[in-house]
């Protein structure tokens, strides 16, 4: 039934679209069983991708809400044993978006209408900081009144993230949310000859932005909200900088996020555009709505050349909770943890 609901997916036709080997699924081992759930229309060979789990394992993919780590193709192939993957690393590669969609599909996740984000409210401008001795332009966006809320946001995305935050009419009576673009991601251009050659972001480069953004902008102590890299920098921050500091929210906050970074990411036989945000979508919560879903992958698809490979050597490589956060003092402010269960790379326990 998932393959037949595959095959009249428009997005999941346009993701398969000149993809240079087939795909197919089957139970177990039984080539019997084997069904090909997309051929493309002109192989450049026979070998294929095939993915082969028992039965009792495609009824989890199937489950609206699957145990962690069958809410995708990504994390089924890295964590589930019985769970095979056969075919070339580059053929996967190229056709993760694709896989991803199939695993929505599989669970009932069918085309819905697109979310609506009134965003009239929310009010964008540049601004100039000096970084490392540059004058540095960021993109910065705000919306509410009252004590400032600093949003830093995602490996490879920018600040549209928080805009279902920044809308919110609640939130704007109470806080003055404020979000900005790293240096060339979302609106703000790269750092000083940064362009095209995806500088590794440095831990302390990201805290003089972070400490920057607060002191031009919120110009007081901030609560600083921060999801995956922007929460291990917002409790960074804590840390090194509290006197800048009056709280912290911290989403999906890795303890040390080892095997994030990955060569597919900045690969030129891939399409960034396609590849990268899949490879996101793969940690969402399955019951995430599909419009939300797609509107946040969309984010990522429009990331800059290497950015997000770029953003990862920081939260894959660098940084690591019990070094980098000795003596974050928690009796000056408050500090909330909010972790989900279907993240793979920063995981509740």
């Amino acid at each position: 039934g998932g393959a037949a609901r595959g095959e009249g997916d428009r997005e999941f036709l346009v993701a398969t679209r000149r993809l240079p080997v087939p795909i197919a699924m089957q139970s177990g081992k039984d080539p019997a069983s084997r069904i090909t759930i997309r051929q493309p229309d002109t192989p450049l060979q026979d070998a294929g991708i095939l993915l082969s789990a028992p039965s009792n394992c495609w009824e989890h993919f199937l489950a609206a809400a699957p145990p962690p780590n069958f809410q995708s193709f990504t994390a089924a192939m890295r964590f589930v044993d019985v769970f095979e993957v056969i075919g070339e690393p580059l053929h996967i590669a190229q056709a993760l978006h694709a896989l991803e969609r199939f695993f929505e599909i599989l669970r009932g996740q069918i085309d819905t209408p697109h979310p609506h984000i009134d965003r009239s409210a929310i009010q964008g401008r540049y601004i100039q900081v000096s970084l490392n001795g540059e004058p540095t332009t960021l993109y910065v966006e705000e919306s509410g009144v009252g004590a400032p809320l600093v949003m830093l946001h995602t490996a490879g995305a920018d600040s549209r993230q928080y805009h279902g935050l920044m809308a919110d009419s609640a939130l704007q009576s109470r806080w003055r949310m404020i979000a900005f673009d790293m240096p060339g991601h979302g609106r703000s251009p790269p750092s000083p000859g940064g362009a095209w050659t995806a500088p590794l972001l440095q831990r302390d480069y990201y805290l003089s932005i972070c400490n920057a953004v607060i002191q031009h902008c919120a110009r007081a102590r901030s609560v600083l909200l921060g999801c995956s890299m922007g929460a291990a920098m917002a409790l960074y921050t804590a840390a090194r900088n509290p006197e800048n500091v009056a709280g912290v929210v911290a989403l999906e906050a890795p303890w040390k996020a080892t095997g994030r970074l990955s060569p597919m990411l900045c690969n030129p036989q891939l399409n960034q555009a396609a590849h990268n945000p899949a490879y996101v979508r793969g940690l969402m919560a399955p019951q995430s709505p599909l419009g939300m879903r797609r509107e946040a992958a969309w984010i990522y698809s429009q990331g800059g050349f290497g950015m997000y490979e770029a953003d990862l050597h920081f939260y894959s490589e660098d940084f690591d909770a019990p070094v980098h956060l000795a003596g974050l003092d928690t009796s000056q402010f408050e500090v909330s943890l909010l972790t989900g269960a279907y993240d793979y790379s920063a995981r509740p326990e």
